[in-house]
């Protein structure tokens, strides 16, 4: 050190150098302790002070440790080159072996690298490296280390490497390569790992760890499976599957039905027309993917606490127009919407429903109405509460942050499902249904620990946030009742059927953007994803594999059913109870149908419709005003079930019969007709139910032709 303070001294610059192994391990742990740039700066500047600083840490070391832990300590860290830090790191980068299987030049080498790693890296210097190796070979042989015979047989030897496949992203070498993005994505972004981005880069890629996670290769093999069977890679729909264990959180599985990966064209995943590869993990992704109808269960589970039974019905028409939320101004297709209102898939869902039967055939009519009395705001609160961490569902604060802004108060919309939220949040809400209203959050980790000497000493890293009730069992309990029938007879039958009783929910986005289906046995819970990724609404789900439009009751239910079957197998997991599947079917309400005989049909029918009853209506011929009701079935001032039809008999006016003479006179009823009473000799006043065949021969004892 002396030497080198004169000659530098001397020469008015650095020219020389000074330091222990032991100086060379303190300088190391500063720069790796090192948190800002004035800090690092301080570990490396060229001066006397920092080396008496060095010295005074190496002194004190010395005197506290062995030579063999200080040499320990130092080959953990110190950098070999190629982006290898640690000597084990070093042993497996360039020889796939671990460090106590290395060979007597295989040592050398490594050994060589620390002076200069770049200009000895045996990848890009070969010949360098091999000449630093045989330098060190005969300093050990001038010491003693190694004989005559050895010194020759290792220099004859060739510095052959035998690296691991490389990548830029070592995640796209792991068989789980996902759920390898997973959880370094997942330590990165919290701060409980480290205080900085770069603190929680260093101790995740320096630091040595031994990460233990939750993930089970049968589960994962199982969801990779029949994802990829189901949508093989090369379509340009992905599929995203997430798996997780009830009352734990532990992520069992997380896959996309491609490989992972930069795409060849090298395009963003929006523009890319490479549909094998892509490093966008899906089932993570909240700002592209609507749920869709899955979301409708924080809706029903919402009116449940709010003591709705579950035989509230509504006549849920083909189209609704809410006096409360806002409605639809387009369709399905983005058209421009005449009428202004919300509609459900078929046309043909019209009629009367409980909140059961609603759900298991997911008429949206029917929610809309419910939602009307629940309120948004309970539906996205219910959301937040069972898992859903979406900015989307969030409080108003959070909200303000999310593109478009979350679910406002007359968001009528939301309640089927078009504020997007990841595949992973919907696993997680389902999870916490499965588990009697019990939430987990996600948890991809068993155990995070650190070498330190000969033992591995737990990391500080705290987990989330432990188990908690935030829906009541009974509550969460009904909901899975009824979820249970949407795969028994609704709109998850047949294709989600795996042989033992199971819950879950469809979901079809608004103009087939995404597809989705969730649902869980009580071990496990699974969420489903299927769209495009370069655009959901864009490249919505039409004509895929065959299927003119996708249905959350279609692909994603099939890829859900084989992944449940495969994990259930792989695990032999026995069939655990579940509440009994609920039947409850519309309970409808009494209702004074109004008489709308003798008015004119349109208004008759308008009245009808704004309180609920449906109407059909029949033309007949008759010597009375055309559009008139003649009569109506049921009859008025009567109390009937709400939401019955009304059948309308209205009047299509005069038909001319021909007689023998050539004259052209209006019929008359021969007697066989119903009996009217008149007003004023034009309007009829009450007429009971007729029915005529219009061109009929008078004389056949039934109605006339007029």
């Amino acid at each position: 050190m002396l030497r080198a303070y004169v000659s530098n001294q001397e020469s008015g610059e650095v020219t020389q150098g000074g330091s222990t192994l032991t100086q060379q391990y303190v300088k190391n742990v500063l720069l790796q302790a090192a948190t800002s740039k004035e800090a690092k700066e301080a570990a490396t500047e060229q001066t006397v002070r920092r080396k008496l600083r060095e010295a005074r840490y190496a002194l004190y070391l010395e005197e506290h440790l062995s030579k063999d832990q200080i040499l320990e300590r130092y080959l953990n860290i110190a950098y070999f080159g190629d982006g290898a830090y640690g000597v084990e790191t070093a042993a497996k980068h360039y020889f796939n072996v671990d460090v106590d299987q290395l060979t007597l030049p295989q040592a050398a080498m490594l050994a060589g690298l620390v002076k200069n790693p770049t200009a000895y890296n045996p990848v890009l210097h070969p010949q360098v490296a091999t000449l630093r190796r045989d330098l060190v070979l005969e300093r050990m042989h001038e010491l003693g280390h190694i004989s005559d015979e050895q010194l020759r047989q290792t220099k004859a030897a060739a510095a052959v490497l035998n690296r691991s496949p490389q990548a830029a992203d070592p995640c796209q070498l792991s068989s789980v390569p996902f759920f390898c993005g997973y959880v370094r994505r997942t330590l990165l972004a919290d701060e409980r790992f480290g205080a900085t981005q770069v603190d929680r880069e260093r101790l995740l890629f320096e630091g040595g760890l031994t990460i233990r996670t939750t993930l089970s290769p049968v589960a994962q093999a199982a969801a990779q499976n029949a994802a990829n069977t189901v949508v093989p890679p090369g379509n340009r729909v992905a599929v995203g599957v997430a798996m997780l264990q009830p009352g734990t959180g532990k992520v069992l599985a997380l896959t996309v039905n491609r490989e992972y990966g930069p795409s060849a064209d090298g395009l963003p995943p929006e523009r890319t027309t490479d549909f094998v590869h892509t490093k966008q993990i899906i089932p993570l992704e909240e700002t592209s993917f609507s749920p869709g109808s899955t979301f409708k269960v924080f809706t029903l589970a919402a009116a449940l606490e709010k003591g709705m039974p579950l035989n509230t019905t509504y006549n849920s028409p083909a189209c609704y127009h809410s006096n409360v939320l806002n409605n639809p101004d387009t369709d399905e297709n983005r058209r421009q919407s005449p009428g202004d209102c919300f509609g459900n898939a078929d046309p043909n869902e019209a009629g009367l429903y409980s909140m059961t039967t609603a759900t298991w055939d997911s008429v949206n009519t029917y929610y809309i109405q419910l939602a009307e009395k629940v309120g948004l705001r309970n539906t996205a609160e219910m959301a937040r509460r069972l898992g859903v961490t979406s900015c989307r569902v969030q409080n108003q604060s959070a909200s303000l942050r999310c593109p478009g802004g979350g679910i406002g108060p007359v968001d009528g919309a939301a309640v089927l499902g078009t504020n997007e939220i990841s595949t992973m949040d919907l696993a997680t809400a389902y999870a916490t249904l499965a588990n009697h209203g019990v939430r987990c959050d996600p948890q991809p980790f068993e155990s995070i620990t650190q070498r330190v000497g000969s033992t591995d000493r737990p990391v500080p890293y705290t987990v989330p946030a432990p188990c908690r009730q935030v829906l009541k069992a009974e509550i969460a309990d009904t909901v899975t009742s009824v979820l249970e029938g949407v795969i028994l007879h609704g709109t998850g039958a047949p294709n989600a059927q795996i042989g033992r009783p199971a819950a879950g929910k469809t979901g079809t986005a608004e103009g087939f953007s995404t597809a989705s289906f969730a649902g869980y046995i009580p071990q496990l819970a699974t969420a489903v994803t299927v769209a495009d990724p370069r655009s959901p609404t864009t490249y919505p789900l039409r004509n895929v594999l065959g299927n003119k439009v996708v249905y959350g009751g279609g692909l994603p239910a099939q890829v859900w059913a084989k992944t449940m079957r495969g994990a259930i197998d792989g695990l032999a997991l026995p069939v655990e109870p579940m509440p009994s599947p609920d039947g409850t079917q519309p309970y409808p309400l009494k209702k004074m149908l109004p008489d709308v005989v003798g008015q004119d049909a349109a208004t008759a029918q308008a009245q009808l419709t704004s309180q609920g009853f449906r109407v059909t209506v029949q033309e007949i011929w008759s010597p009375f005003t055309k559009g008139t009701v003649l009569a109506m079935n049921p009859g008025g001032n009567q109390e009937v079930d709400e939401g019955s039809e009304v059948v309308l008999m209205v009047s299509q006016g005069f038909v001319l019969q021909s007689h023998s003479d050539g004259e052209n006179t209006p019929a008359q009823s021969d007697g066989g007709g119903a009996p009217a009473r008149f007003d004023g000799g034009r309007t009829p006043v009450r007429a009971e139910p007729v029915t005529a065949t219009p061109g009929r021969d008078r004389g056949n004892g039934g109605p006339g032709a007029g």
